[in-house]
């Protein structure tokens, strides 16, 4: 899957644009109407900038968990959102620690996935006690987000990067 992203600037005020382009009600009547704003800047009705980035690629950062792993109440943070290391996790952003590094990074990418605070953000791996933390959004936003390993003890973080915009195809109809 790649992905691409549409950047529509348009003198319309954001009121005016849901006037005329109105995406509440979902599916194909929104298709239908985000077709016809399109036909509209295209006809000469309407005057807007449309820019194009495909191939952009999501931003990935990591926590790397060492053997001992953590201890009880230790945490770190990602996008702002605190995840609490406990025994035994039994609440949103919780993870069970564990002194296996594996076992750890396992339980963390888990606790990432199943966050309600992350949905939609972030999505997580793991792999021989690493998690990879991808952001859902790609392009070179994604390289600014937050990770900390905070005061896990035997864990580090690495920032996210590699984010990229892809390549840009501006159409202005201005």
């Amino acid at each position: 899957m790649s992905f691409q992203r549409l950047i529509i600037e348009s003198p319309l005020t954001a009121v005016g644009f849901k006037s005329v382009c109105d995406l509440d009600p979902g599916q194909f009547p929104a298709l239908n109407n985000f077709a016809g704003y399109v036909g509209a800047v295209l006809g000469g009705n309407q005057s807007a900038k449309l820019s194009f980035q495909v191939g952009a690629v999501n931003a990935t950062g990591t926590l790397t968990v060492a053997a001992g792993g953590s201890a009880n109440n230790e945490t770190c943070t990602i996008l702002n959102i605190t995840l609490t290391g406990k025994t035994s996790s039994t609440a949103d952003n919780e993870f069970t620690v564990s002194a296996t590094a594996a076992t750890q990074a396992t339980n963390m990418a888990a606790a990432i996935n199943a966050s309600t605070t992350l949905a939609g953000k972030v999505a997580a791996t793991s792999a021989l006690g690493v998690v990879t933390i991808t952001s859902v959004v790609p392009g070179l936003l994604g390289n600014g987000l937050q990770l900390s390993a905070g005061t896990l003890a035997n864990v580090a973080a690495g920032a996210f990067a590699s984010g990229t915009d892809g390549t840009s195809y501006v159409l202005n109809m201005l």
